[in-house]
């Protein structure tokens, strides 16, 4: 069995960048959502009971799809429940980050300064 050969200082830095990026994107969006891990709290309960009082519920519904914002018709139960899954998601993504995104959006700043500092030494130009 063979291993792998050690990543180089540059493949580090190349896939610290990209994570770093990737988080620093999602900090953003949450901001930009003006998403607060208080309110959501409070939206994750209400989504929470929503899905109850309307399990079997087969009344016709639209349901706002997340990406495009095109309307799908479907059940209230449905609906609930997917509307469930988006705040369980917001507050996954929510947890990953400090109390105050602020915090994390400033770590990660000075994060992503250092990496690109760091491949910019290393850069021959």
């Amino acid at each position: 069995m063979t291993t792998a050969p050690p990543k180089t200082e540059e493949e580090l830095d190349e896939e610290e960048l990209r994570d770093v990026e990737s988080k620093l994107t999602e900090v953003l969006d949450l901001m930009t959502a003006r998403h607060s891990r208080d309110q959501t709290d409070v939206n994750l309960e209400a989504a929470r009971i929503r899905r109850h009082e309307n399990t079997g519920n087969i009344q016709s519904v639209f349901h706002v799809a997340e990406k495009g914002g095109h309307h799908v018709p479907t059940t209230m139960h449905t609906k609930a429940t997917m509307d469930l899954a988006d705040q369980l998601k917001t507050r996954i993504k929510l947890g990953k980050y400090a109390r105050e995104l602020q915090d994390s959006l400033h770590r990660l700043s000075e994060r992503h300064i250092a990496v690109l500092e760091r491949i910019l030494a290393r850069s021959r130009y």
